[in-house]
């Protein structure tokens, strides 16, 4: 369960001086959505979707998808949150969220997570909700739309609706989950936001009611007071019940029907006070947030009245305008960031709104750190810059090739759109009491209006956006001197600097449009059963193509070139690998710039950059099948001519600078990055100081990716919706060019073998954290082994599960000590005998010795005793429909063709897997517990405030 930020991207209006309503006509009339009584628009909605209101109030949606095939999406929305709770009754909203997962009227408290475990529904990414200011919402991914799975959802969401029972007993549990929760959060990224919100808006209940609530009021508000709230709001002409997936929509509706209808409301409807006012004619104001951890940011506000105008073709079209100003300012922006040495990290502009508040207009910019002052005026002298001499025609241009390929794209990937993400749309369209439209119905309409998106145009909506209020301009600091008044006191010389006029850019060639001669195939077979083709090339060079209808429209890719982390001697590798990862796209190309790439490949759907595995340099990512041959040659470009420019020096160390702070500061993140070497002593697991990661060579770098370039194995594997021809041919034209390479990748045997650390379960691992004093974290960390022996790789990952539902269990719901335990574990496949299982909790540090002890015990219990035939099936069963969802989606299938020539020997995997997962019996993973989750094969860790950071 999370709580969401309210502050949501909506369509800020102006007038424009151009008559853009008279120009653009609409392309056909529409009446109100049938079922929503909305007012008619000349927007057509998406006829796919069938809206109705119950006689009591309560709207749905209903759409029939197939992404992924035999699956839906259920949402329950309310049209409440945090604003709609009393004084005393801060936190409630978010308190009934999670009393919903705690028993109503049909399913006692307890039963409810079992029963979805049971249909293959796990906690977590399957059954969620998140409360925010003005909207509660209960989410379910149903991995199967078999008749048992969609009533059962159907009935749980029935009950969450009026059926719940807030005893006292279940109420007093939860209290500590809840405050366990407010404790995770309370970072300084929250408290920023918080002071971000009381500098903008103050005195409004944006300030007063933040979804988490008080302490107190969680820890003794009474049942009662819950119920109280429950009943005023949980209404259903405050509900709308959101159901996309593959089933009949006919029988949908007609179950929703009948069991929605009874529904009737528990006395009188609740009110929701005002949320305040603000005072748009403020004066110039400026306010700073100094944290050690925080990331710098400066920011210009411009606040202005509230509008809710009705969705019209001409709202659409100036909200079209609007984007296009945003594209080519920030592109400004990205080129600064872009420059050797900048101050500025990146960032731009926005028009948003506070809904129901007002509308505004941002401009944020991150910074390096200690470089507030130049990212200030970089923000204040470019919108100044904007202003008074407008954009280009060229920027318009590449800004218009932008929106236009975006548009088209979503037009023809339409079918791609997976349930969650049509779900969590119309979720959007309930909030804001819209409706949707399709991705071809906004491609045609950005086509129809084309002709009045001129320069004239942007220029005059973008001054519009800002004519208005007085700028609010704050800073985020880990240090300031002279705090509000420094801030004053930079914006005022800032603004008293002349600014020029913009130049154009004049963009140039493509530099590797040309690899020479294409590449001739020496081998073409088929995996049958796989529907898995490969290839070779006569310079040794392998490619492997499945065809895919999962993604209309997306084409998957990865290109794996031997080297990697073990090409790295003579450096931190890991260092020198995360750096590869942040900075190389900003980096460049030999015969580009970051900055010349993004002009040169505007319009087209080409990742840049590589990163670094164990073993093997990689580029990877989603392009069209009309983008393929460009990607192939960028891809190639990148592992072959890597630029690492200086500037990528610039971006990485102020990126690190920028995220430092937050890794220490959050003892999850510490406890992830300190856990491999808890149990392995290699410099592979290692995680880097500071120091380590701001000393990277990047020279040498470059160099060591060069030199595996000059002969080094190549693979690479094409997924979705491409012609195999196509794709042969776009890996002719550059990889298959390359000159001959080896065959086969390095074995690396020597770098394989770890040196374990002696464990004897007794000692604690002690490191610190820079947050909050009341943060603490305990875990253990079990030593297991490698993947080799696939039928055991998958019992370690059943019983992880295990673990992770008696987790759940104990230190959730039993000692209400976190609010979401850690488990995870992993098998290796580059590491000899190496591999980890591990349960950790952030929890308040008085109850340290309590929970190292329940860890230990649920080890225990593994060992001791085999679980029941139904414990088992509640972790199987998840596993078990995410594997038949996973052959559905080209995510999964991207990671199995991707070395299907070089490990071919791991087809079998697949074909196994189902049967391997439903061949362990409780005695089978007893016996995986009494190997691996011994004393002598654990690490534990404490995880405490450092004392400096008090």
């Amino acid at each position: 369960m999370t709580i969401r930020r309210a502050i949501k991207t909506g369509l800020s209006t102006f007038t424009l001086a151009l008559s853009l309503s008279l120009a653009v006509p609409a392309l056909a009339q529409q009446g109100p959505v049938e079922g929503w009584g909305l007012e008619a628009t000349d927007v057509v909605p998406d006829p796919a979707i069938v809206y109705g209101t119950l006689d009591n109030g309560m709207k749905y949606a209903i759409q029939r998808n197939d992404v992924p095939e035999g699956a839906a999406s259920f949402r329950m929305h309310f049209d409440i949150g945090s604003f709609g709770e009393e004084d005393d009754e801060q936190g409630l909203a978010h308190f009934i969220e999670h009393m919903a997962f705690n028993g109503s009227t049909n399913v006692p408290e307890g039963e409810m997570l079992p029963l979805l475990e049971r249909l293959g529904l796990s906690f977590g990414a399957d059954t969620n909700a998140y409360t925010s200011f003005d909207e509660t919402v209960y989410m379910l991914e149903a991995p199967n739309t078999n008749e048992e799975t969609l009533e059962t959802a159907l009935m749980l969401l029935r009950e969450t609706a009026s059926e719940l029972t807030f005893t006292p007993e279940a109420v007093n549990r939860e209290r500590e989950i809840l405050v366990s929760e407010r404790r995770v959060r309370d970072t300084a990224d929250l408290r920023n936001f918080r002071d971000q919100f009381d500098f903008r808006i103050p005195d409004t209940r944006y300030v007063s009611r933040f979804p988490i609530g008080l302490d107190e009021v969680l820890r003794t508000a009474p049942a009662e007071r819950l119920r109280g709230f429950y009943d005023r709001f949980y209404r259903p002409d405050n509900a709308t019940l959101i159901v996309v997936g593959d089933f009949d929509v006919a029988a949908m509706e007609a179950d929703i029907r009948e069991r929605f209808s009874t529904w009737q409301p528990s006395g009188d409807a609740g009110t929701i006070p005002a949320i305040g006012t603000l005072d748009f004619d403020r004066e110039a104001a400026f306010d700073s947030f100094v944290d050690p951890t925080i990331s710098e940011t400066v920011a210009i506000y411009q606040q202005r009245p509230y509008t809710d105008p009705a969705d019209t073709v001409a709202e659409r079209t100036r909200d079209q305008v609007e984007t296009l100003g945003q594209i080519m300012f920030n592109r400004r922006i990205t080129r600064i960031a872009n420059r050797e040495n900048s101050p500025i990290l990146g960032g731009g502009v926005s028009f948003t709104s506070d809904d129901d508040l007002s509308d505004y207009s941002a401009i944020s910019i991150s910074t390096r750190d200690g470089a507030w002052a130049e990212g200030l005026a970089i923000a204040e002298q470019e919108l100044r810059r904007a202003l008074e001499y407008g954009f280009t025609q060229s920027e318009l241009d590449y800004a218009l090739t932008q929106v236009d390929s975006a548009l088209r794209r979503g037009a023809e990937q339409a079918g791609a759109r997976s349930n969650s993400q049509l779900a969590s749309a119309l979720v959007n369209a309930a909030e804001e009491n819209d409706f949707l439209t399709t991705p071809q119905y906004r491609y045609d309409l950005f086509q129809q209006a084309r002709p009045q998106l001129t320069l004239e145009a942007v220029n005059a909506a973008f001054r519009e956006e800002w004519e208005v209020g007085n700028p609010l301009v704050r800073v985020t600091a880990k240090v300031l001197d002279g705090g509000t008044e420094a801030v004053a006191a930079a914006y005022g010389q800032s603004a008293q600097l002349a600014v020029a006029a913009p130049e154009d850019t004049a963009v140039g060639d493509f530099a590797y449009a040309d690899w020479g001669t294409p590449g001739t195939v020496t081998s073409d077979t088929m995996i049958e059963d796989l529907g898995i083709r490969t290839v070779t090339f006569a310079n040794n060079v392998r490619l492997n193509i499945k065809q895919t209808d999962f993604e209309p429209g997306r084409v998957r890719f990865n290109v794996a070139m031997d080297g990697g982390s073990f090409a790295l001697d003579g450096m931190n590798t890991t260092a020198a690998s995360i750096y590869l990862q942040l900075a190389s796209a900003v980096g460049g190309l030999g015969q580009h710039s970051a900055d010349e790439l993004t002009e040169l490949l505007a319009g087209q759907q080409v990742s840049t950059g590589i990163g670094a595995g164990t073993d093997t340099f990689n580029s990877g990512g989603v392009t069209t099948p009309d983008d393929l041959a460009m990607q192939m040659k960028v891809s190639a470009a990148f592992l072959t001519d890597l630029g690492l420019r200086p500037e990528a020096d610039a971006r990485f160390n102020a990126t690190i600078d920028a995220i430092w702070g937050q890794l220490t500061s959050q003892p999850s993140q510490v406890f992830g990055l300190r856990s491999g070497e808890q149990v392995a002593d290699s410099p592979y697991l290692a995680f880097p100081s500071r120091e380590e990661l701001g000393s990277v060579d990047r020279v040498a770098l470059r160099e060591a990716v060069l030199a595996a370039a000059a002969s080094g194995a190549i693979e690479i594997g094409i997924v979705g919706d491409v012609d195999p021809d196509a794709a042969i041919a776009a890996v002719a034209q550059s990889f298959g060019a390359l000159p001959e390479r080896n065959a086969e990748f390095s074995a690396h045997d020597d770098k394989r073998e770890l040196t374990f650390v002696d464990l004897s379960g007794e000692a604690v691992n002690d490191y610190t954290h820079t947050g909050q004093a009341d943060q603490a974290l305990i875990g253990s960390i079990w030593r297991t082994t490698d993947d080799t022996d696939y039928r055991e790789a998958a019992g370690l990952g059943l019983l992880t599960g295990l673990l992770r539902l008696k987790a759940l269990e104990t230190l959730r719901e039993e000692l209400a000590a976190t609010y979401s335990p850690l488990v995870s574990g992993s098998t290796s496949s580059d590491f000899d005998g190496y591999g980890t299982m591990s349960l950790a909790a952030v929890i308040d540090p008085a109850q340290a010795d309590d929970v190292r002890s329940i860890i230990t015990r649920l080890a225990s219990e593994l060992r001791d005793e085999p679980v029941s035939d139904d414990f088992l099936l509640r972790a199987r069963q998840p596993v078990l429909e995410s594997i038949r969802l996973s052959r559905e989606n080209n995510g999964y299938w991207i990671s199995v063709v991707a070395d299907a020539q070089s490990e071919a020997d791991r087809l079998d995997r697949v074909r196994q897997q189902i049967a391997v997962v439903e061949s362990f019996t409780p005695a089978d993973l007893q016996a995986l517990a009494q190997r691996y989750l011994t004393p002598e094969r654990r690490a534990d860790t404490r995880i405490l405030m450092a004392p400096t950071a008090q």
